[in-house]
Formats: structure tokens, C-alpha cells, sequence
């Protein structure tokens, strides 16, 4: 496995963001379309189970999809060595489609029981916070000098390295989906909103972030058994050595 000598991390994160909100857009726009249609047709058969089936595959691929293979970034100029998001659009993407055809199929009936009415609301809720969630931040992973940090551009948290407790194993989750790590400052963990972090435990997210858990997971116990090599990180030289340190070179 290489590392990626490439810089531009904020050129990476501007490219992600804009894909991101381009694709959340379009399955705003794609669920509308379809509830007006299906509304305008009074058809509750083929134009519903056919794209909720499509919608539930696509989901699926990217849901249930293996973890990446590829190893972490450098960015010299950013000081930092990253993962970036995976392609293609998120799961998130698809449920938007779907809420809003809910809204749209059922929200304009005149007389709603208390289940539909129930289902608007929340769909109504959950699409304003993925909207906004997709707009701002993107999901990504960074190791700086400093600690390990999750999202941009708005970091949704950060953990500097004296908050990790030495010595624990660093595990991906099932289906590695996040990697376990084990606090022994929990109160240093910063998180978007000012939130404190009130257990022993953080989950760093990798099924959307382009990296082998495993060598993310290698990369930071390399980097929290040996502190010696932390002010380097974010420089190609210090990248090349990891690489090589992390593959028994």
C-alpha cells in the first residue's frame, strides 16, 4: 500500500463539497419530481414500488460497500496527512429522495391521520438536517501534530493525542465501519457545538472516508507509541517513513 504524495487537501475539500451539495440537490429536486408525479397520475403502484426499489439497491451498494484499501494523504502546505470522501454519493443522498417524496405524496392530502401526519413532520425534519448536514461539512479524516480530527471544513470533532489512552487497542468496528478509540481525557475531545465527550470511548467514521481502517488504525497507535514523530506529520518525508514503518520496511 502508498501513500499519496499529492498536494491540495483544501482543493480536495472544495471538489467533495461541491459534489456533495450538487448530488443533495438532486435527490431533493429527483424526490419531488417523483411524489408530483405520482400525485398527478393518482398512481400508488408501478411510478412507487419501481423507484423505491432502484432507491433501496442503490442504497444498498453504497451502505453494505467493503471498506477502501487506499492509504492516507500528505498535504505539506496544510501541515496535516488526510483521508478524503469516498465516491460515489452517500447513503444519506438516497433517504433524502425518498423523505421527500413522502412529503410530497402525502403532505397535500386535506385530511391526515395521526401516522401520516407523524411521517410528514419527520420527514420534513430529517430532510432539512441532511441538507444542511451535506451542505456544510464533508466526511474526512486528518492527523495533524496536534491530534486526530474528524470533518471539514467544520470539524465535527477533534482529539488531541494526550486525550487517547497508550497502550489500548485501536480496532475497527463490524463491517469496519469506524475505528474504537479509547480515551483516557475525554474532556480534551472538542466537538462541533462546544459538546463534551461524557464516556471513555470516540468512533471515527471510515465507511464514506477514502482509507483502509486498518492502516488508519496503524497509523495512529504508530503515532501515539511514538511521540518523537508527531511535530513531522503533514511532511512527505515523515509520510514516506510511516509508509515504510507501517509495511515493515
Amino acid at each position: 500500500m502508498r501513500g499519496h504524495y499529492r498536494a491540495g487537501m483544501h482543493a480536495v475539500i472544495t471538489r467533495a463539497l461541491r459534489r456533495q451539495r450538487i448530488t443533495v440537490v438532486g435527490a431533493v429536486v429527483l424526490g419531488l419530481a417523483w411524489g408530483l408525479l405520482v400525485r398527478a397520475r393518482s398512481d400508488d403502484g408501478l411510478l412507487t414500488v419501481v423507484p423505491m426499489l432502484l432507491l433501496l439497491v442503490g442504497s444498498g451498494v453504497v451502505l453494505f460497500r467493503g471498506p477502501s484499501r487506499a492509504a492516507l494523504r500528505v498535504d505539506p502546505d496544510a501541515v496535516v496527512t488526510y483521508a478524503p470522501p469516498r465516491a460515489p454519493a452517500p447513503f444519506a443522498a438516497f433517504a433524502v429522495a425518498w423523505l421527500c417524496f413522502q412529503l410530497v405524496r402525502y403532505g397535500g392530502e386535506r385530511e391526515l391521520g395521526l401516522f401520516r401526519w407523524l411521517l410528514v413532520v419527520g420527514s420534513m425534519a430529517l430532510v432539512v438536517f441532511v441538507v444542511v448536514d451535506r451542505w456544510r461539512q464533508v466526511p474526512m479524516v486528518d492527523l495533524s501534530p496536534e491530534g486526530v480530527g474528524f470533518g471539514r471544513p467544520r470539524r465535527t470533532f477533534f482529539v488531541p493525542w494526550s486525550a487517547l489512552a497508550a497502550g489500548q487497542p485501536i480496532l475497527p468496528t463490524a463491517q469496519s465501519r469506524a475505528l474504537r478509540l479509547v480515551l483516557a481525557r475525554p474532556e480534551l475531545v472538542s466537538r462541533e457545538g462546544g459538546r463534551r465527550r461524557r464516556t471513555d470511548r470516540e468512533l471515527l467514521p471510515t465507511h464514506d472516508v477514502d482509507v483502509a481502517p486498518d492502516f488508519l488504525a496503524a497509523a495512529i497507535r504508530h503515532y501515539l507509541d511514538h511521540p518523537a514523530h508527531r511535530p513531522a506529520i503533514g511532511t512527505v518525508a515523515e509520510h514516506a517513513r510511516l509508509c515504510r514503518a507501517l509495511s515493515g520496511e
